[in-house]
């Protein structure tokens, strides 16, 4: 039974090389690459950052590999993170997964019930209203919201904290603490898990977890899902700067910066053959 706990820090670009040692064979394997993109590839900001650009050169020579099929996830709307990045034979997941876009242009979308849309927007804008000042914003996830307040000062920031996690669990949706911010999710059966699981049942079929490399990596606790479903199937890494986080994946990385060495671990399998 997958449960969370400390994982261990790769600090060094040896240590990510170390990780994925005789994880792929890049001859036959077919890997499935997921990553989400705040946070993870860019900076988490209120608007789609840009990513730093060694892992935008190793995004693009990832993509063009026919043995790797590529999905980014995103909190945020398809159109959103898909006209962002604009980079072709990359899988986009919009909304964690609710709605997706294939390179041949193939779709599909979970319509969510109209009552807990409703529900998700109220909250939203009762946030907004009442508790983003100061450096404090909000996410919008579509499906579930995040509010961060890291920044505002110590002052201001229990009575914030204690506004907002009122306004979460009074619009009948799951608080998720987290350092410096707080985490609404509906009460649904519906997670970043299924949305990994049914993007690769359907471009893989019903045995894809016997015929696939799996690589999974994230920074939010929406990923956690995902890395607690791929458990004892694909190696999983959760980026964040705390020391005392318990996780569901194999490995921790420090930083978005750092996630571009975990990038050029697996592209250096590939360039590797090539000298050979």
């Amino acid at each position: 039974m997958a449960e969370q706990k400390k994982a261990p820090l790769l600090k060094k670009e040896e240590d990510y090389v170390k990780a994925l040692e005789g994880f792929i064979n890049s001859e036959t394997d077919q890997v499935a690459l997921l990553l989400d993109y705040d946070g993870t590839l860019a900076p988490l900001t209120e608007e789609l950052s840009v990513m730093p650009k060694d892992t935008e050169i190793n995004i693009k020579k990832l993509a063009a590999n026919e043995k790797i099929f590529m999905c980014v996830f995103s909190g945020r709307e398809l159109e959103a993170i898909k006209n962002h990045l604009k980079f072709p034979n990359v899988t986009y997941a919009g909304n964690h997964g609710l709605e997706v876009e294939y390179p041949s242009g193939k779709k599909f979308k979970i319509e969510m019930p109209e009552e807990l849309l409703e529900k998700h927007n109220k909250l939203v804008e009762e946030l907004k209203e009442k508790v983003v000042c100061s450096g404090a914003w909000v996410e919008d996830k579509k499906i579930s919201v995040t509010y961060h307040y890291k920044g505002v000062n110590d002052k201001l920031k229990a009575k914030l904290v204690e506004t907002a996690k009122g306004l979460i669990q009074g619009h009948g949706f799951q608080l998720i603490e987290t350092p410096y911010a707080l985490e609404g999710k509906p009460r649904v059966n519906w997670d970043k898990g299924e949305g990994a699981k049914m993007i690769l049942e359907k471009h893989f079929n019903a045995d894809w977890a016997k015929n696939l490399k799996i690589i999974y990596c994230g920074d939010d606790t929406t990923d956690e899902d995902a890395m607690k479903m791929l458990h004892g199937i694909g190696k999983t890494f959760r980026v964040s700067e705390l020391p005392t986080l318990k996780t569901y994946a194999n490995y921790q990385i420090k930083t978005v910066e750092e996630v571009g060495w975990l990038l050029k671990a697996i592209q250096a399998n590939y360039e590797k053959k090539k000298k050979n």
